[in-house]
């Protein structure tokens, strides 16, 4: 009898590309590998942890990213320290998964830089979404790409440091939360609980998250108690395209695709519209 062990793919926390690519030691392959995925993100999670021990000068930044506040209420026994945990649980994570997968201790640093390239390129739809939700066009088109980024204006008087650490935590944990975390519980509950086939698992899982991602921005709720249709679609399809690039690509890439959008709506376009 054949083995059921192929049936349904793991995808947490990412998503091995053997249709892409069958080469075990490719970069499509490897890129999805948790080790090269924790090598890659690092320098992100030091540099932000670093910054809620307040060791760069900026105050308040986490309670500005709702999906870290979340994911640290878990953790709230543990006071303070509990802030650092989802980045301790995430590093452990893929550490442990790179234990039981037994891969080679080996890093390739130009994919590395590759990794970098591959989600500056894949940022790319995500500006043309701007672009085809947004009212306005010429020289307000920088604006309306923050506004369709779904950032609190607030978050434009804010200094670079702040805006970067704001860019940073966004892209890292709410990656961490809405596609790492949520759709791998989404999947295991409509596939090996509800016995859905895994495609429709996957399709289903990527589309909860990116409903549940849209949610929580506040920014889509208008002050009459109306919603931001434009706004909520944006971020709706961006939760899919971000969902879809975690199946596919895995988490690295997800992160870095989240990440790179995030410096260009909160850190580099405020700088060229006069902001600080």
């Amino acid at each position: 009898m054949a083995s059921k062990k192929h049936t349904k793919p793991m995808i947490l926390p990412t998503q091995t590309a053997h249709s892409w690519n069958d080469d075990p030691r490719g970069y499509f392959t490897l890129t999805t590998k948790p080790l090269h995925i924790l090598v890659f993100l690092l320098p992100v999670i030091l540099y932000y942890e670093i910054g809620l021990l307040g060791w760069i000068g900026i105050q308040g930044s986490s309670s500005s990213i709702e999906a870290h506040q979340l994911l640290s209420r878990f953790f709230q026994i543990f006071g303070v320290f509990g802030l650092h945990l989802p980045a301790i649980a995430l590093v452990l994570t893929l550490l442990l998964q790179h234990l039981f997968n037994r891969d080679p201790l080996k890093i390739k640093p130009m994919f590395l830089l590759a990794m970098i390239a591959e989600s500056a390129f894949l940022t790319g739809p995500l500006i043309v979404l701007t672009m085809v939700l947004s009212p306005t066009t010429g020289t307000q088109a920088s604006l309306a790409a923050l506004q369709a980024g779904g950032a609190d204006a607030a978050v434009f008087s804010a200094d670079f440091q702040h805006r970067l650490m704001i860019a940073i935590g966004a892209g890292l944990y709410e990656e961490m939360l809405f596609r790492l975390v949520l759709i791998t519980m989404l999947h295991f509950l409509i596939t090996d609980v509800l016995g859905f086939r895994d495609r429709a698992g996957k399709m289903l899982a990527v589309f909860g998250a990116a409903l549940a991602f849209t949610l929580i921005h506040d920014q889509i709720r208008l002050a009459t108690g109306g919603v931001n249709l434009r706004l909520a679609l944006f971020i709706l399809i961006s939760g899919v395209y971000l969902g879809t690039l975690f199946l596919v690509r895995g988490f690295g890439i997800a992160v870095g695709v989240h990440l790179m959008w995030d410096l260009l709506a909160v850190v580099i376009l405020p700088g060229f519209s006069g902001d600080r």
